[in-house]
């Protein structure tokens, strides 16, 4: 362990670490122990040497830099004109009790087969 007395803030944190694996069940002791190993490793990690990082390449001059054109448009073909109305129900032929009489009897013969289906 370190001789190096620790500030407030930095006790305050520990301390509120250790409490909560106490709360979560863990010995008080024990808790400790993990908690400044914690610290340890933390301060290690931090005062690790940075490995020294490639060199950066050097800066593009203004000059060798090409502005680029965008791509120039082409027109796509044209939709289609409508050479058909949408469809309007009120030019629909009015339902006639033929009609009527013969979709009773269609459904009819599907309630049948879907009964014997069930059976």
């Amino acid at each position: 362990m370190s001789n190096q007395e620790l500030d407030a803030d930095t006790k305050q944190r520990l301390t509120r670490e250790v409490e909560l694996l106490v709360q979560m069940g863990m010995d008080k002791k024990e808790a400790r122990r993990i908690v400044w190993d914690d610290y340890l490793d933390e301060l290690d990690a931090y005062a690790a040497p940075v490995a020294p990082t490639e060199p950066e390449p050097e800066p593009v001059q203004q000059q060798e830099i090409q502005p680029r054109t965008p791509d120039p448009v082409m027109p796509g073909p044209e939709p289609p004109t409508g050479s058909r109305r949408f469809w309007n129900a009120k030019e629909e032929p009015r339902l006639t009790p033929e009609w009527l009489e013969r979709n009773r009897q269609q459904l009819a013969q599907v309630k049948q087969i879907v009964g014997m289906r069930n059976r």
